[in-house]
């Protein structure tokens, strides 16, 4: 199983680092999931520094990141019909998603869109290597979901 936990720690600025961290707590301590996804998870793999994180839950974002700006002392700007927010703490911000699925009625459509998996989610990237994950709770944290093989298109 890969990994990715040094290449977090070592990569991210400490205080966005424990933001991190605090999220994924506080999902798994709600029985969430909740994963560092898309083209943070790439630079990971290939050393590039990026610091626009973006994090999917599969749960209510808004929620979690209301919480988790009350326990941190950051500032929220959600947008619960979208299923989105992003916390900035200081310098530092976070994007934080529900995770959702998209069905299509045609082609040209807007899509349904619905709460769903990390899988679900991943699936609607335009990419292999931007449909990958992290997960952030404690027990996993840095294990990677690699469902479509991004991993293997970006050695490639």
């Amino acid at each position: 199983m890969v990994n990715v936990a040094r290449e977090i720690e070592a990569q991210l600025p400490q205080e966005l680092l424990e933001l991190v961290r605090a999220a994924g707590e506080l999902a798994a301590d709600k029985g969430q999931s909740l994963y560092l996804v898309g083209g943070a998870v790439r630079d990971l793999f290939l050393g590039r520094p990026n610091l626009d994180l973006d994090l999917v839950l599969e749960g209510d974002a808004p929620s979690l990141a209301r919480e988790l700006a009350k326990l941190r002392g950051g500032k929220v700007v959600a947008h619960p019909h979208f299923g989105t927010a992003t916390i900035s703490q200081g310098t530092i911000s976070l994007d934080l998603v529900t995770a959702r699925s998209e069905t299509y009625a045609k082609s040209g459509a807007l899509p349904a869109v619905k709460p769903g998996t990390i899988q679900d989610d991943l699936l609607r990237r335009d990419f292999t290597i931007n449909a990958m994950a992290a997960h952030l709770d404690p027990v996993r944290f840095g294990e990677l979901v690699d469902p479509y093989g991004g991993k293997g298109d970006l050695d490639r």
